[in-house]
């Protein structure tokens, strides 16, 4: 693959290598909104770039979401999460504070595809106590906005023969289990704890309308395309964070590159920020006839799984809009992500 120097092109390089050096809109995290300086935090955030706040200031969201609204989210009302007693696993309860900014869902990808990927950043109008498993000294699961906004989602578009992997205190499966659409619902889950756990304290407070069965094994085991043959839609949720959920992602997809449509993984636009930025700067360096290199192990890997894909690709790229689709279009990024060397 080749790149033609163009103005239009010239200019995108340089938009976008400012985004990179631009971390203004991560400053927003943690910061204290009241409904007094509400809209100046939004006047600053506009002038950060942050999307939902370019257009009129009429159309601007609110920064605060009802905490009430979310504590009478099914999961919170039917399912008592304070009934577990595990000799593994213990519980607690944390206040989560009202007035502080966070991320409450996926990040978005930049609209303009020019690696502007936004938070959407909202703050609780109260405090209130969330719950928290451990597992022995470190959090399995925490019950919180985001967990449940990064969720629905998919449990909204599962439909016919469901599996997921990973199980955790069974919130997706819960929340499938509402969707008309579902059929029945099969769970990968590799800890046997976390299938004890689940089966003695939290699926006896679930529907028994739709069947579930939950086998015990390695989701690198069934990840292939003789077992997903066997669903309609496939969910995949066995990390943490984005950083973690990168590397399994790839580890998955280097075993089996299933249809787009079929499997969908957990904030995955939120992993595939990373490979935006990663794909663009192959682009920037081989049109200054350099090798994109990284000094993180991993993405110094996958860089070299960027560079094998597209130096495989007989074309001179004259157009912004190339460039843009490969770094933004979800199947070119998985394709990457399963290519081994």
């Amino acid at each position: 693959m080749k790149i033609e120097r163009t103005p239009e092109i010239e200019a995108f390089f340089k938009r976008c290598m400012n985004r990179l050096r631009n971390e203004e809109s991560n400053d927003f995290l943690g910061m204290h909104v009241t409904p007094r300086n509400e809209k100046k935090i939004q006047k600053k955030m506009k002038q950060a770039g942050i999307p939902e706040f370019s257009g009129d200031e009429a159309t601007w969201p609110s920064l605060f979401i009802s905490t009430q609204e979310y504590l009478q989210r099914p999961y919170n009302t039917q399912i008592r999460l304070d009934a577990i007693q595990s000799a593994g696993f213990k519980f607690t309860r944390e206040t989560l504070s009202a007035n502080e900014l966070f991320n409450v869902c996926a990040i978005h990808p930049d609209p303009q595809r020019e690696l502007n990927d936004w938070m959407t950043l909202r703050a609780l109008d109260q405090p209130y106590d969330a719950v928290f498993l451990w597992q022995d000294d470190e959090v399995w699961m925490m019950d919180s906005p985001a967990e449940a906004n990064t969720n629905d989602p998919y449990a909204k578009k599962a439909h016919g023969k469901v599996v997921t992997f990973g199980l955790g205190i069974g919130y997706f499966v819960y929340m499938a289990m509402l969707n008309p659409e579902v059929t029945s619902i099969t769970v990968v889950e590799k800890s046997q704890a976390v299938i004890e756990l689940f089966q003695t304290f939290i699926q006896p407070q679930f529907p028994t309308t739709i069947p579930l069965t939950i086998v015990e094994g390695d989701a690198l085991d069934y990840f292939n395309e003789s077992f997903l043959n066997g669903f309609d839609s496939v969910y995949v949720d066995i990390w943490k964070s984005n950083d973690d959920g990168l590397i399994w992602v790839e580890k998955l997809l280097e075993r089996y590159l299933p249809p787009l449509e079929k499997v969908d993984f957990w904030i995955e636009s939120s992993i595939f920020e990373a490979m935006h930025a990663l794909v663009f700067m192959y682009f920037h360096e081989l049109a200054q006839g350099r090798k994109a290199h990284h000094n993180h192990p991993v993405y110094r890997r996958i860089m070299k799984k960027i560079a094998k894909h597209f130096d495989s690709i007989d074309i001179t790229v004259k157009d912004v809009d190339t460039i843009k689709d490969a770094m933004y279009d979800p199947q070119t990024l998985r394709t990457i992500l399963s290519t081994r060397i």
